[in-house]
């Protein structure tokens, strides 16, 4: 077999190796993609084989630890010495394209093991039956091509038999409620039974109904419970804005307050009282704008590696997000199937808030599924559908339009406090109550 660039990728191989080092749970995203034995080198093998045992042993991978490991097997010298370590971890900047240096590997691998068996079918052809040749030949195709599968997003595990399926859901059971998202409103959660990993939650909006400000409300109220980050993403709002929000929601104050407070005009207990709470609960934003799925999918893997688990993401909000395609739908059609797939690649619920379209803003009255701007997509994307709408009398109407865990069209009465953007609680809303005038 010749050494040259069709055979092998010595660039890929020390690629793959190197990112390990930079990011040990690199070797995560890699099962099933690639084994060792797909490396050309033997000692990459070894190498490789080395990081898959220390990983599983819940050990760093490092060069102290590899070189440990390597002694102990009688194996550095054979791999390049602890000098050819060093150059791995200073070969790549980045590990971020360790899938594509998998796909290459991958695929020589492949190319050789064909090279291979075309060589011993040809010899087989010149004396065996021709019939016994191609039944096995068959076989054999078969498996190489299943050794593809791997980069091509398919494995044979994605099949569950019913054994398999109760496994995971008896998993899931024992979990939920530990991982469920739930918005803090006792009702509502009664209703829609919490937002678990993988699942989305929309809200659609009239204008001037705080959804902005639920949405905040609901990150803090489930870090205050649960004691994990929330991460929101704010495309609308800058960072100043959303701080200065937070104080309000968390301590009562009020937008004029929180700023008078800081630019030393007065102080404020209740300031004070919202940056003690805020201090200590876990909200990150991110206030980057023009997102689109991907990157904020990389943002929330790199929160994941830094705190293990995250309560919930938030949008704040679709229509600001960069995705492809001329129109509002084709566009609101792509961020709402990537944004659901996101949440079950990645296991965290999401809020996603939305817009409403111009022919709802322009007739007004109660909110449905299809004022949602874009139309019928969002609410494909979506497991869990909320509408904020105002009746004739200006009360806030929070309505259950989708619920993938019950019954729908329930609306909810909020109290909200205006000033300090607090939501207080909602309760069963009637007809009859037009007559009182929320405090607004």
């Amino acid at each position: 077999m010749h050494n040259n660039a069709n055979t092998f990728s010595q660039e890929s191989e020390m690629s793959i190796l190197g990112s390990v080092f930079i990011e040990n749970s690199c070797l995560q995203k890699v099962a099933g993609i690639i084994e060792a034995d797909d490396f050309y080198r033997e000692s990459h093998r070894k190498l490789f084989r080395a990081m898959v045992e220390l990983h599983r042993q819940k050990n760093p991978i490092d060069l102290v630890t590899m070189t440990d490991r390597l002694k102990r097997h009688g194996e550095l010298e054979e791999v390049g010495g602890a000098a050819y370590l060093a150059t791995l971890v200073d070969y790549v900047p980045t590990a971020a394209n360790i899938a594509y240096y998998c796909k290459i590997v991958k695929e020589k691998s492949v190319s050789r093991q064909v090279a291979a068996f075309a060589a011993e079918l040809a010899d087989k052809a010149c004396g065996e039956n021709p019939g016994e040749i191609l039944s096995e030949a068959k076989l054999q195709i078969q498996e190489i091509t299943g050794r593809l599968d791997g980069i091509n997003g398919v494995s044979a595990s994605d099949l569950l038999n019913f054994d398999q399926r109760q496994e995971r859901y008896q998993r899931f059971v024992r979990d939920i409620e530990r991982e469920r998202f739930k918005t803090g409103f006792a009702l509502l959660d009664q209703c829609i039974r919490g937002v678990a990993p993988g699942e989305v939650l929309t809200i659609a909006a009239y204008s001037g109904t705080f959804k902005t400000a639920f949405l905040q409300n609901l990150l803090l109220r489930g870090a205050a419970a649960t004691g994990l980050c929330h991460l929101l993403f704010s495309l609308e709002m800058p960072a100043e804005k959303v701080f200065e929000r937070e104080l309000q929601i968390q301590g009562g104050a009020t937008g004029r307050e929180v700023e008078d407070h800081y630019r030393g005009h007065q102080d404020s207990e209740s300031v004070r009282t919202g940056e003690n709470q805020a201090s200590s609960q876990g909200l990150i934003v991110c206030d980057r704008p023009r997102l689109s799925v991907e990157k904020v999918a990389r943002y929330v893997e790199i929160a994941l590696q830094r705190h293990k688990r995250l309560g919930a993401v938030g949008i704040d909000y679709l229509g600001l997000m960069q995705a492809p395609g001329k129109t509002v739908f084709d566009k609101t059609a792509h961020i709402s199937a990537e944004m659901k797939n996101m949440a079950k690649e990645l296991r965290v619920p999401v809020i996603l808030l939305s817009q409403i379209n111009r022919q709802a803003a322009t007739a007004g009255g109660e909110i449905e599924m299809h004022s949602a701007k874009g139309g019928g997509d969002v609410e494909a994307g979506a497991d869990f559908m909320l509408g904020f709408w105002r009746d004739k009398s200006d009360t806030l109407i929070c309505k259950v339009m989708k619920n993938r865990n019950g019954a729908v069209g329930m609306n909810f009465d909020v109290n909200i406090n205006r000033e300090t953007l607090q939501f207080v609680d909602m309760t069963p809303y009637t007809p009859a109550k037009v007559s009182r005038k929320n405090p607004f």
